[in-house]
C-alpha cells in the first residue's frame, strides 16, 4: 500500500464492500467495470479502491481478474448491508422518508456508528419496524434502559423546553417547492 495510506476500512472502503457484496448476491464474482457502473466512478478509481480493500484482507483480486469477497470481508459486508438495510427501513417505514432519501442517509449514518450504538439500532428496530400495542411496554423499558445508559432519570429541562417550541415552529418546506 503506498506511503501515506491509512490501513483501515474507511467510510469510502466500505461503501465498496458493500457493492461488492450487492453484486455477489447475484453472480459468484464482481468485475471492476461492475463495481465502476454501480457506484458511478471512474474504472480507476474502482481499482484503487479494490486493491486497497485485497491489502486490508477483505477481496481476493488479481489485475483484470475477478473480485471475490474473503471470509472476512463477507462478514463485514453483511453487517454493513444489514444495518443499512435497518436504518433504511427505519427511515422509510417509520418515519414515512422517500425510499432514496432513506437509502442515502442509511449508506451515510452506517458509516460512523460504534458497535454498542448499531446494537441499540437493531433493538430499537425489532421494536418499531412492526410496532403494535403489546410492544408498548417493551418499547417503555427500551426507553428507560436508553436513559439509564446515559445517567438520565427524568428530561432535562432544555429537552422539555425544546419540545414546547417545536409546537410554536413552522413546518419546513422541501427543498424544490
Amino acid at each position: 500500500m503506498p506511503r501515506g495510506r491509512k490501513k483501515t476500512l474507511t467510510p469510502a472502503l466500505e461503501d465498496y464492500l458493500t457493492v461488492i457484496y450487492e453484486i455477489q448476491q447475484k453472480q459468484p464474482a464482481a468485475r471492476i467495470s461492475t463495481i465502476a457502473r454501480k457506484v458511478g466512478v471512474s474504472l480507476p478509481s474502482v481499482t484503487n479502491a479494490v486493491r486497497r480493500l485485497a491489502d486490508l484482507g477483505y477481496v481476493e483480486y488479481e489485475k483484470y481478474g475477478l473480485i471475490i469477497l474473503t471470509s472476512r470481508g463477507k462478514r463485514k459486508a453483511q453487517s454493513l448491508y444489514a444495518l443499512q438495510k435497518r436504518i433504511k427501513n427505519f427511515f422509510h417505514y417509520v418515519l414515512g422518508i422517500s425510499i432514496d432519501v432513506s437509502e442515502k442517509l442509511a449508506r451515510h449514518l452506517s458509516h460512523y456508528l460504534t458497535a454498542r450504538t448499531r446494537e441499540r439500532i437493531k433493538d430499537f428496530y425489532r421494536l418499531i419496524i412492526d410496532f403494535s400495542e403489546d410492544k408498548a411496554k417493551e418499547l417503555r423499558k427500551f426507553i428507560e434502559e436508553s436513559r439509564k445508559l446515559v445517567n438520565v432519570t427524568a428530561l432535562p429541562e432544555e429537552v422539555i423546553e425544546d419540545l414546547k417550541a417545536m409546537e410554536k415552529e413552522p413546518e419546513e418546506e422541501e427543498e424544490g417547492e
